[in-house]
């Protein structure tokens, strides 16, 4: 059975060897090493290793950078990418420039080994709290998106016209009130109609009264 190939790329030796013996010998080897990014690039690049692991921030290329142009020029090397931060904007970052994994630093050895598995079939990874991070975030924009009112993407002009249905106004007299043609009225009408989603004049002074524009007799 053919050795995984590994390379990693960290500007501290000590975690460098931690990461090593993390490897279980009969199915990984751990083909080179380097401590900046140009080392790492160049590593990669001679050796072309089935999973390079690179340390976000190094000396000369930081990782994001190296995955980057490995991705591009060394497509069949797949990069993790090992971090202190798990908030939001450094995953993503990494995720974006082609990486498949994101590791903290901080996680157990048995994580690292862990996002290796996965990434080497191609699948993604990320340590629970950096996936955390990105659930929280989407659960907050769903939440935001729920909580979204159709009267507020009302412009001025047709929140006018709006409190002037309400008023019992014609149209005409509308377009009199407030200098616009009639055309330009019915315009503001269908405009308002679409955006609160409602199909008959009853639906749209409901929603007038019930923002405050008018007051029911």
């Amino acid at each position: 059975m053919k050795k995984t190939t590994v390379f990693i790329a960290d500007d501290h030796p000590v975690l460098r060897r931690g990461i090593k013996a993390i490897f279980p010998p009969n199915e990984y080897e751990v083909v080179g090493e380097a401590d900046n990014g140009m080392a790492a690039l160049k590593g990669i690049a001679e050796l072309r290793p089935d999973i390079a692991i690179l340390d976000i921030t190094m000396p000369d290329l930081d990782g994001i950078a190296v995955t980057r142009r490995a991705v591009e020029e060394f497509p069949e090397t797949r990069i993790i990418i090992l971090s202190m931060h798990a908030d939001l904007s450094r995953p993503l970052e990494a995720f974006r420039a082609g990486a498949l994994g994101y590791v903290l630093k901080d996680s157990e050895p048995g994580e690292l080994l862990k996002a290796v598995e996965k990434v080497r079939t191609g699948s993604k990874y990320a340590s629970p709290a950096v996936t955390e991070e990105i659930l929280n975030d989407f659960v907050e924009v769903i939440k935001k998106e729920q909580s979204h009112d159709p009267f507020d993407t009302l412009s001025g002009r047709e929140k006018e016209v709006l409190k002037h249905i309400a008023d019992g106004s014609t149209s005409k007299e509308i377009a009199e009130k407030l200098f616009i043609s009639l055309a330009t009225v019915k315009s503001h009408r269908n405009n308002i109609m679409k955006k609160l989603k409602v199909s008959d004049m009853a639906s749209l002074i409901k929603i007038a009264i019930r923002k405050g524009m008018v007051h029911p007799d």
